[in-house]
């Protein structure tokens, strides 16, 4: 099976979690990064969690949001004082030398990285915007970034083991949601239904105050009807 850690699972404006980025443990140690936090934030998970900053070895960025590849940079200070670190970035300062590689992605046309395929498909956030879906020993993953509700994400979610949707907030909030290019709970749940994926996880949340993580559970679980779970920063999910 597949693992994935969510090293952080908050909004570009939420204090109380770290800012977006899983982390996929590839074949042989190696990790792969889906975006990247900001600032710092990523480093300070990584710090706390059970993977290694020289094991990262890939890193998917989906689109240019400060929340989701702010991180990058440090990231990148911080490994090249690693002599034994390399990292291949689909898409792009050489900062690495050599041992940094950028390659470039296509929506829709898959690529390999270790032991699972990577597939990129457009998502509808207002910028250009990705999610991916990950097919790792026989089983599936699909993240679906910043979005507004998108027959893409069913597309390729179709079948999936796990479905990791950002959850703006309630059904109240559609409306706002949707103008800044997000999701609610439910539309997440939807999504999910519409898909016959296995299990649902929300990330991407606000602050407790504007969306409270239980309130997300239940909407999302009233309309998907199969399990569902609100990530936490440093959760570890198996798929």
């Amino acid at each position: 099976m597949g693992e994935v850690t969510f090293l952080g699972t908050g909004d570009p404006l939420n204090g109380e979690r770290m800012q977006t980025c899983l982390a996929l443990r590839l074949a042989l140690g190696d990790v792969a990064l889906l975006d990247t936090g900001s600032g710092t934030s990523t480093l300070a998970a990584l710090s706390r969690s059970r993977l290694s900053l020289e094991s990262i070895r890939h890193l998917f960025i989906t689109h240019r949001h400060f929340d989701h590849a702010g991180g990058l940079a440090p990231l990148l200070v911080a490994l090249t004082a690693l002599p034994e670190a390399s990292l291949t970035i689909p898409g792009v300062e050489d900062w690495l030398g050599g041992r940094l590689r950028w390659n470039k992605l296509s929506p829709g046309e898959a690529i390999t990285v270790g032991d699972a395929e990577m597939t990129p498909f457009e998502v509808v956030h207002g910028i250009e915007c990705v999610g991916f879906r990950v097919s790792q020993g026989g089983h599936t993953l699909v993240y679906a970034a910043d979005t507004r509700p998108s027959p893409n994400v069913v597309r390729y979610a179709k079948g999936a083991d796990l479905l990791i949707h950002e959850a703006y907030g309630t059904g109240e909030d559609a409306e706002q949601a949707h103008n800044f290019g997000h999701s609610t709970a439910a539309d997440a749940g939807k999504a999910a239904l519409d898909a016959g994926a296995k299990r649902l996880v929300l990330t991407h949340l606000r602050a407790s105050r504007f969306a409270d993580p239980t309130a997300l559970e239940v909407e999302a679980t009233s309309v998907f009807g199969g399990p569902v779970e609100v990530a936490d920063d440093l959760g570890v999910f198996d798929f």
